[in-house]
């Protein structure tokens, strides 16, 4: 006997999360700002090199400059949490805020179009528009997202099988991008106009492609947003203090800095490594190569977090970091070993690059059983907020030990000193493993699951 088809449930509101079934194209539609996010972040991640080798400006001074950068999050990001937890609109609370994936890319064609203001005037403009693109644009993308998710989907499977789907094609978006950027800059990169260009090239697609889910997913379980019993409306002081109680969701924002802040170094010292050791820029984009097999490794993360927990895959997964990282360090200057070690490290990241929104999920979850009080946009605001402090400390760590190595950062400079190339050896691989050293045995103490 043939069996039944089942069919498509997702938008009736009678359905539950037991036997929710979701259209085949929501998986896609879903996907889409995600991969607009990342490859922004992969291409802001040249953002040193572009300000030291293009614009002329001291390492120090630019690592100085995005760190500081990162107090204005520590702001903007627990503003926009309060925002979101008090939006209330016929889109939805977080629905609306996927508008500002496409001010986001514009902020970054103008972060990269620097005018020639002479140095200060151009470490201001950086500063400003860096900010704009991390501390407001990025920030309620970031923050809606969690809470976007909780209520277009019912189903914790779902919501895990979505997640796990989305960082499949966010890590080869990602990795495509990662490959094609090193050659872009080596061929455009030369001249600062070619930057503005480079950063088109992703901005118009990506802002466009980014917002599609915004009009055709809705929010569909905005009626049972919280849990029965659960405190919704809640003072800036009462959600602080719930927040402070709640232990998982800080360790993981210190996870989340940690595994951002080594990726970051990691990815944005490898221009300055091929081009000083093994003399072209371009062979960067080996690096992202190893990640295009990580989104078959995805394909099995829903049913291994379903059997052991999403808890142990994350511990495991910085575990292999470290691993990929001391294969890097020990290999030195070849090759084979920066292939093996870079799809350690990628396979690595995948827990808590690609389910974020699942953890943040947990702990909101925790919070509310602990407090009484649903925290939502605040919750989702301290992951948000440690993404970008990690991305910051990353592009600010390297600028500073760069800086502080004897870096010549003149475009016409042909040699380095000794303890630059030095540096430029421990920035790629020795301090990453170092920063995931320190992940890894944190992670440990991530027992949510448990509780």
């Amino acid at each position: 006997m043939k069996k039944e088809k089942v069919r498509a449930n997702w938008a009736n509101p009678a359905t539950t999360a037991e036997n929710e079934k979701l259209p085949r194209w929501l998986k896609w539609i879903w996907s889409m700002r995600g991969l607009a996010f990342s490859i922004n972040t992969v291409l802001m991640l040249q953002i040193t090199y572009y300000c030291t080798d293009i614009l002329g400006l001291a390492p120090a001074l630019v690592g100085t400059m995005l760190m500081a950068s990162k107090v204005l999050d520590a702001f903007t990001d627990l503003i926009a949490g309060y925002i979101v937890d008090k939006t209330n609109t016929r889109w939805g609370r977080g629905r609306p805020y996927d508008i500002a994936i496409s001010l986001t890319w514009l902020c970054t064609v103008f972060l990269f179009s620097a005018p020639d203001f002479g140095t200060v005037g151009k470490a201001v403009y950086v500063f400003i528009m860096y900010a704009l693109v991390n501390s407001v644009c990025s920030t309620l993308c970031m923050v809606a997202d969690p809470v976007y998710l909780g209520n277009a989907i019912r189903s914790d499977k779902n919501k895990m099988s979505v997640t796990s789907f989305q960082g499949a094609i966010i890590m080869i978006g990602a990795t495509v991008v990662g490959i094609f950027v090193p050659q872009l800059v080596g061929t455009f990169g030369a001249e600062k106009s070619g930057w503005t260009i480079i950063a088109l090239i992703f901005a118009v697609p990506s802002a466009i492609v980014g917002s599609i889910r915004m009009f055709m997913i809705k929010e569909v379980n905005l009626e049972k947003k919280q849990a029965e019993g659960a405190k919704s409306d809640y003072s800036v002081g009462e959600g602080l203090k719930a927040l402070s109680k709640n232990g998982f969701a800080i360790l993981l924002c210190v996870l989340v800095v940690l595994n951002n802040t080594q990726q970051t170094i990691a990815t944005a010292a490898a221009n300055y490594y091929f081009k000083w050791i093994f003399g072209d820029v371009s062979l960067a984009s080996l690096v992202s190569l190893p990640t295009m097999l990580t989104p078959l490794i995805l394909l099995f993360v829903p049913a291994l977090s379903r059997k052991i927990g999403t808890g142990k895959v994350l511990k495991a997964g910085f575990v292999i970091t470290v691993l990929g990282y001391v294969v890097r360090l020990v290999g030195g200057a070849n090759i084979t070993t920066i292939l093996i070690g870079s799809l350690c490290t990628a396979i690595g990241t995948i827990p808590i690059g690609t389910l974020l929104s699942i953890y943040s999920i947990e702990c909101m979850d925790y919070g509310e059983k602990k407090t009484g009080v649903r925290l939502e946009g605040l919750v989702a605001s301290t992951s948000s907020f440690a993404y970008k402090l990690g991305g910051g400390l990353g592009s600010g760590l390297l600028g500073i030990f760069m800086g502080m190595s004897g870096y010549l950062s003149s475009e016409t400079v042909t040699a380095q000193p000794d303890s630059a190339i030095g540096m430029i050896r421990f920035v790629f691989s020795g301090l990453p493993l170092a920063i995931a050293v320190v992940a890894a045995a944190l992670s440990m103490f991530y027992n949510v699951n448990k509780e």
